[in-house]
């Protein structure tokens, strides 16, 4: 066993498959099955103490095995994964940062080009010296500080220059200086909640907020100090006029998961969503009531998350690996961070083609999981990475947190349209190669069928507007494959790009761009017509094949436009507080929307047919086909243990048109008012135009 002294010592040792923790020349398993020897009372409780120790498997078979490795914690699978190697409760990330214990603290960082590394520390410098590669990692430098130093201010130094610990857990407000957190001794009070139960990945209707605009408002009901906070977004008993707001509106609506925009540690020029990254790891402080309270900073955002699970809603973290802030941010540490060009569209383009960029991303997304118990991520501009790196890390994480049915998506195109190696790079078409990391994306191209482009004018299906009646079919199909298979498509757009329906996040509207009723009414429909609209756009989305997706307050008709100004409005991320804010009120002014939302959620919730889960349901259990501009699925709900035999969707962007019905009594359940109760169909039935109307039998 290799010490932080450099000493070395072998141990003999026997265990189950497990999760084990070494720290202070001790052994602890987590979850302690059968018996040791020798059998003395040096073995208690859950731990034991030995350099030579025989474990009875469950099965009863014995096993012995010779091992050399670094203090850190352990799995067993039938062989050995260090999971966190230098550090028993790592401050920052997996495997580098500072891996904090009560008698020491180890500082780790990569630095490829300069071997001058130095870290400032409890009023001393310590050379930081090169160590053998391990676990994946190359060009590591470190050094091992004796002293309790929780809650040390620290700085980085490589060639002089001031930098970032790139995996650092906590930074001091405003600089590059980092803060050493013991991590494993902050959680929630009460401790962990636990996670939501999501059987499949497919029964997850996802909600888009952000921190500050969603409860900012006096309408939310939120107490004065927690608005736009961490806090804020999971007080309970919040109303206006008897209606519920914040988390409780979350709940009465029905979704399974919120997206939460960047709360991680970033740039703030001026108002903005949080896409300017400076510490990917530290928890960002405005969303705090105590900023300077490092620790309960983090608890704070766990306690969010904590509350959110509480109430029966899984946590999506929106995070941008893509680029940072400007290049200052790891400039000092190594160019290697970067791509050389523009391809994020914001500059500063992280390179995941550089396998310690790239591992330095899948380890915070696992700091994130540990840490804080998210449930998932959102990637901003995805196209930039490389599609095998992506797969990658969600091979990784759902192999490790296999349990948790992780989401992970993100938006396969990048910020500028040059790419030379696109075809290296998460697009559509690239898609199925992602089906064993259970990656998925943004369905862009169904978004641009049903209503058209993101800002301006131009209209869609739901506008009854071209024909785009086969991107609709497919798209409601989950977006699945011709032909299922993991190979790459030669179409790096083809809109038949998924291995499975979990891969395709199905949506209208989303943060960028106008919101979905600014979009109908900057295409001229600022009446009653434009509302049916906005409820048929939404009822393709929430009945297609996959995973829907919702923008905050487009169940109620939000708005952006702010004293008439529309400049803002298609692209508010650095608007003011009066463009971006959910006034509540909106829900009282647009009930029957809101309730027809929540209707069409509810009965996707009900019903597996609407959720199949797999390319070979869909393809054995749903028949799709077009008559004119109207699109018709019939499919065989029961296959997918349904209470239903068969449902019939029909998506009507014209006049009224009339469905043909199987043999059988049928029953329309749900139409452009919402949840109806209309037996005794046979033969055919009559379904409104700009509508989603549903059958079942």
């Amino acid at each position: 066993m290799i010490f932080n002294s450099g000493s070395n010592q072998t141990d003999d040792l026997s265990r189950t498959t497990g999760e084990w923790w070494y720290m202070d020349n001790q052994w602890y398993d987590h979850n302690p099955v059968g018996t040791a020897t020798p059998t003395s009372e040096r073995w208690y409780g859950d731990s034991f103490n030995e350099t030579s120790i025989n474990l009875i498997f469950n099965s009863g078979s014995n096993q012995t095995d010779d091992l050399s490795r670094t203090t850190g914690e352990w799995w067993y699978d039938g062989s050995w994964h260090n999971t966190k190697p230098g550090g028993g409760s790592s401050g920052g990330g997996v495997g580098l940062g500072a891996l904090y214990t009560p008698s020491s603290t180890t500082f780790r960082i990569w630095s490829p080009d300069s071997s001058n590394v130095v870290v400032y520390v409890d009023g001393n410098n310590h050379n930081l010296q090169h160590v053998a590669d391990f676990d994946g990692y190359t060009n590591i430098y470190e050094v091992t500080v004796s002293g309790d130093l929780k809650l040390a201010e620290y700085q980085l130094k490589i060639n002089g220059n001031d930098v970032r610990d790139p995996y650092g857990a906590m930074v001091v407000p405003g600089t590059n200086r980092n803060v050493v957190l013991d991590m494993a001794s902050i959680q929630p009070d009460g401790g962990w909640a636990s996670h939501p139960t999501l059987i499949e990945r497919e029964d997850a209707v996802v909600y888009e907020a952000h921190v500050r605009d969603f409860t900012l408002h006096d309408s939310s009901g939120v107490s004065a100090n927690k608005r736009g906070k961490f806090l804020g977004m999971v007080e309970t008993g919040t109303t206006y006029n008897g209606l519920a707001t914040g988390i409780d509106h979350l709940k009465e609506l029905g979704v399974t998961h919120v997206q939460i925009l960047p709360f991680y540690d970033f740039s703030t020029p001026q108002y903005n969503w949080g896409y300017d990254p400076i510490n990917f790891n530290v928890p960002e402080e405005q969303y705090s009531l105590t900023p300077n309270d490092y620790e309960n900073r983090v608890k704070e955002l766990q306690t969010m998350i904590n509350e959110f699970h509480k109430n029966g809603i899984r946590v999506i973290m929106d995070v941008v690996y893509n680029h940072t802030f400007d290049d200052s941010v790891f400039e000092n540490i190594t160019g290697q961070y970067y791509t050389g060009n523009n391809d994020s569209g914001c500059g500063n383009g992280i390179d995941t083609g550089n396998q310690m960029v790239s591992r330095m991303i899948q380890d915070s997304l696992e700091y994130w999981i540990e840490n804080y118990h998210v449930d998932g991520f959102r990637f901003d501009l995805m196209g930039i990475f490389h599609y095998e790196a992506v797969n990658s890390w969600g091979e990784h994480l759902n192999g490790k947190y296999a349990s948790r049915n992780l989401l992970m998506y993100g938006e396969p195109w990048n910020g500028y349209w040059g790419d030379p190696i696109e075809n290296q790079k998460v697009r559509m078409g690239n898609v199925p190669a992602m089906a064993s990391g259970r990656m998925g994306v943004f369905n862009g191209k169904f978004r641009e069928a049903i209503k058209g482009d993101n800002d301006g004018t131009g209209r869609g299906y739901m506008f009854n507007y071209g024909d785009k009646s086969w991107e609709i079919e497919v798209g409601s199909r989950g977006g699945i494959l011709h032909t299922k298979s993991t190979n790459t498509l030669s179409n790096m757009w083809d809109p038949m790009f998924a291995f499975d329906p979990e891969q395709s996040v199905n949506y209208i509207s989303a943060h960028d761009n106008y919101c979905l009723w600014d979009k109908v009414k900057h295409s001229g429909e600022d009446n009653d017509y434009g509302k049916r609209v906005v409820r048929f756009g939404e009822g393709i989305v929430l009945t297609s094949q996959g995973i829907p997706f919702i923008h905050a307050g487009d169940e109620m008709l939000r708005t952006k436009v702010y004293n008439g100004d529309w400049e803002y409005a298609h692209n508010s991320y650095n608007a003011p507080d009066d463009y971006n804010m959910i006034r509540w009120e909106w829900k009282e002014q647009n009930a029957d929307m809101f309730n027809y939302h929540k209707d069409l959620i509810a009965l996707r919730k009900a019903h597996p047919g609407f959720r199949l889960n797999t390319w070979d349901e869909i393809n054995n259990n749903m028949n799709t086909y077009r008559d004119g501009k109207v699109v018709v699925s019939q499919i065989n709900a029961d296959a997918n243990g349904d209470s239903w035999d068969e449902i019939i969707i029909v998506y009507n962007p014209g006049n009224n048109y009339d469905v043909s019905l199987p043999d059988g009594t049928w029953t329309k359940v749900f139409d452009i008012n919402g949840a109806v109760n209309v037996g005794g169909l046979s033969g055919s039935a009559t379904t409104e135009g700009t509508a989603v109307t549903i059958f079942k039998k």
